[in-house]
């Protein structure tokens, strides 16, 4: 049995995968537009705890918490759509230069590969970054479909992507297994009784991933 599956007793036909703070350690990349974006407007930069608080609802949503310097803004910024269009340039432009791979998790994916284990990734991350990143480091061909936070009208933590993924592969949701490092994850697996895996040591704004009561938690993939 994979080593995963060794750990939680489950044995799941279908792995879904978060993106950001899932695979991929992104916040430095995240912090660095989010401070440019900041700069350019000349407002308050956010500090780096910050942004690791406020990623993992897309991009729109960050630079809406940036604005109010809050993780719940109260209403939409008049600068919002220049701050966007700023945040997704810079982004662009950095090339994920500092934008790491978690140690383990290519081994994985290729071990589940290897035993015919359909594998996709959920991410509310933009789809224009979404598809260079999986082939920059090497992943996108482990995965049977990728779905971006503008795939569909709905992303995580509303279960509508988890259903699609779940449809379109074949299996019935309870088959499946979604792994992710946030409330986002969790909560959208939670909402149509899919079966979760918290992992903790990504962004989940500054608390355990334990607290959202996955299914099972790791400390590490």
């Amino acid at each position: 049995m994979i080593s995963l599956f060794n750990t939680i007793g489950f044995e799941p036909k279908l792995v879904l995968f978060d993106l950001d703070g899932t695979l991929l350690d992104s916040l430095p990349d995240l912090y660095s537009a989010s401070v440019s974006m900041a700069d350019a407007l000349n407002i308050r930069a956010p500090s780096l705890l910050q942004v690791e608080q406020w990623v993992g609802n897309g991009a729109a949503v960050l630079v809406q918490r940036i604005l109010a310097n809050q993780l719940t803004p109260q209403a939409l910024d008049p600068k919002f759509d220049q701050a966007l269009a700023l945040f997704m340039d810079f982004y662009h432009q950095l090339g994920s230069q500092q934008t790491k791979l978690y140690g383990g998790v290519e081994v994985l994916l290729e071990e589940l590969q290897k035993a015919g284990v359909k594998q996709g990734v959920i991410t509310n991350k933009p789809s224009r970054f979404t598809q260079p990143l999986l082939s920059q480091f090497g992943i996108l061909r482990y995965f049977d479909l990728v779905y971006c936070g503008d795939t569909f009208a709905e992303k995580k933590p509303h279960p509508m992507p988890l259903l699609k993924a779940a449809k379109q592969m074949g299996f019935a949701v309870e088959q499946c297994l979604m792994v992710g490092d946030s409330s986002n994850d969790i909560n959208a697996a939670k909402a149509c009784s899919m079966p979760c895996l918290g992992v903790r040591g990504g962004y989940n704004h500054g608390l355990d991933v334990a607290l959202c009561h996955p299914d099972w938690v790791v400390d590490r993939l």
